[in-house]
């Protein structure tokens, strides 16, 4: 089942409405649906604290009959992990998470990229995505699609991961460990529209970046 978490960071750009549609299920954290109402489209579940999303579509969200999950402002997770949560609580098998990466708030960045690693996600596909970036773990074996050109980073979020092998990108690793301390495996680059990296013991994070048509001109 595929699941879109939209949340509640600012965007860089429109949200791509033929994801949206396509989602089994579609889930708001707080003021991510306001971004989903300005494509016309309501989230399956709104899942907040409700102190960034306007009053506006709130009420028109309660007023069309949307499952609200309303949380203490307190509380011990942020509205996108108990988004997540309950994504996979519902069976999603394949996640993207939209609004998690343009800020203004890098904690809520940083702890979105660690979120990642957790327990509960193990063995499900969840992607962070806008615009220009795509961000993933490895687990082991991933594929790496693009366009010839996008920046590919590799980095360990422990402190090693082991025995990291690259096809498909220009500067390639033929299984070097990568450190949580050093930058070695930050800006490499697709050669073609598919790549691979496998490596061993350790959590690694695919960062792909897609420069703009814009910003070539």
């Amino acid at each position: 089942m595929f699941a879109v978490v939209v949340a509640g960071s600012r965007l860089d750009g429109p949200l791509d409405p033929s994801m949206l549609r396509s989602a089994d299920l579609l889930v708001a954290a707080d003021g991510g649906a306001d971004a989903l109402l300005t494509l016309a489209l309501r989230p399956h579940v709104l899942v907040g604290d409700l102190d960034s999303i306007s009053p506006d579509a709130r009420d028109a969200l309660r007023a069309a009959g949307v499952e609200m999950v309303e949380l203490a402002v307190a509380k011990d997770e942020t509205d996108t992990e108990v988004a997540l949560r309950l994504a996979v609580d519902r069976g999603a098998d394949r996640i993207a998470v939209c609004g998690g990466l343009g800020g203004p708030r890098l904690d809520h960045l940083v702890a979105l990229l660690l979120l990642l690693t957790a327990p509960w996600l193990a063995g499900r596909d969840v992607r962070l995505v806008d615009r220009r970036h795509e961000v993933f773990l490895a687990r082991g074996d991933a594929a790496i699609e693009g366009r010839p050109g996008d920046l590919v980073s590799l980095l360990a979020l422990t402190p090693e991961v082991e025995d990291v092998r690259t096809e498909g990108l220009a500067y390639p690793l033929r299984g070097e460990s990568l450190h949580q301390w050093a930058g070695r495996g930050v800006s490499n680059e697709l050669l073609g529209e598919r790549a691979r990296v496998t490596h061993g013991r350790g959590e690694l994070l695919v960062m792909r970046y897609r420069e703009m048509e814009e910003a070539r001109t």
